[in-house]
């Protein structure tokens, strides 16, 4: 009769070694995670990529372009106005929240230092729009929603978004530098859309809830 134990050993230590190497991995995976942060990596792309060819000093050239500055490329005012309808309410909850995300890491690549606080404050009122903008997106979605609950957190948003205009002309007023004023004064801008896109959003939740009170007809696409 054979001895199987050798094998058995065998068996034992590559089990060991495979223990050994899932630990070590998952311990330089832990290491990356608390190294690695992935909004300054965004916000480090983006400034390398839009500083120079988009962010000009004013007075050096037109800078009439810039309230357009945070939509996606290629994006324009016509592509806003696309979605001005009723009908595109999920497309209109979509870019507001798209845009809210490109404001947040923008305003990190761009504001110097002497901004943190404002743009800090600035960034806690974003937040709260951004988590607003999805409990209503995913709600009416779900139909979960009455159409005051509905109401009240698009006006949240909106009340969200006047209050980061408040902090960025306040912050606006105490800016040195001409590159800071420019790119506050295109974050302002696009806060601005905002506010209108989220007027059009008000249009449509009353549409939705036009024939009851309590039942819609939400399309999610």
């Amino acid at each position: 009769m054979s001895d199987s134990r050798p094998m058995q050993s065998g068996d034992d230590s590559d089990a060991q070694l495979d223990a050994l190497l899932i630990a070590a991995g998952e311990g330089v995976r832990e290491r990356l995670a608390d190294a690695i942060d992935v909004d300054a990596g965004r916000a480090a792309i983006f400034k390398a990529s839009v500083v120079v060819e988009e962010v000009p000093a004013c007075g050096e050239q037109d800078t009439s372009h810039l309230a357009w500055l945070l939509p996606s490329t290629g994006d324009s005012l016509m592509q806003w106005l696309a979605v001005s309808a009723p009908g595109y309410l999920p497309q209109q909850l979509d870019k507001a929240l798209s845009t809210i995300r490109t404001m947040t890491v923008v305003g990190r690549a761009l504001l110097p230092e002497s901004l943190r606080p404002c743009w800090g404050l600035a960034t806690d009122f974003l937040t709260e729009c951004r988590d607003n903008l999805v409990r209503l997106k995913t709600g009416l979605a779900h139909r979960e929603l009455t159409r005051e609950e509905a109401l009240t957190l698009q006006y949240r948003v909106r009340t969200g978004i006047g209050q980061v205009i408040g902090t960025l002309r306040h912050a606006n007023r105490s800016t040195q530098g001409p590159d800071s004023a420019c790119v506050i004064e295109r974050l302002i801008s696009t806060s601005e859309m905002i506010l209108t896109l989220l007027g059009w959003t008000r249009q449509g939740i009353e549409q939705l809830f036009a024939d009851t009170e309590q039942t819609l007809q939400c399309p999610t696409r």
